[in-house]
């Protein structure tokens, strides 16, 4: 064998050595993660505890009785868009949600705009039924 020959062989076994070694070593250690289980699952159950607070925001407006008589005389019903609105997710959820506290913020108030804003609610619910 030349010298090259030899140098090139030596460098193979070299390389074969040091990544067979390094491959070892990697799979011993145990596997790290960027972020936790517990972490995870916390994050999990946070984004589940605001959508169950944003799905009963829009429950209780829409148990109003001052909601109800203008869904009633808007001709919506009231029980399907309460049915719609348990099941919503997602940007839906949470543009409802926050017009809905808007909403019931301004009658904690004393604001005489409920007429104007629920009926935005009802639209948007109305607006829900027909797409799903």
């Amino acid at each position: 064998m030349r010298t090259y020959e030899r140098l090139a062989v030596a460098v193979c076994a070299a390389v074969a050595i040091v990544t067979g070694a390094a491959g070892i070593g990697l799979a011993e250690e145990p596997a790290r993660h960027v972020v936790g289980e517990s972490e995870i699952q916390t994050r999990i159950d946070q984004q589940v505890d605001r959508a169950d607070a944003d799905r009963k925001a829009i429950q209780i407006l829409l148990q109003r009785e001052d909601v109800r008589r203008i869904a009633g005389s808007a001709g919506l019903d009231l029980e399907r868009a309460s049915a719609v609105a348990a099941v919503l997710s997602g940007p839906e959820l949470e543009k409802l949600a926050a017009c809905a506290r808007d909403i019931d913020a301004g009658l904690i108030g004393g604001d005489k705009s409920i007429v104007i804003s629920a009926t935005t609610l009802i639209i948007i619910l109305l607006i829900i039924l027909i797409v799903s």
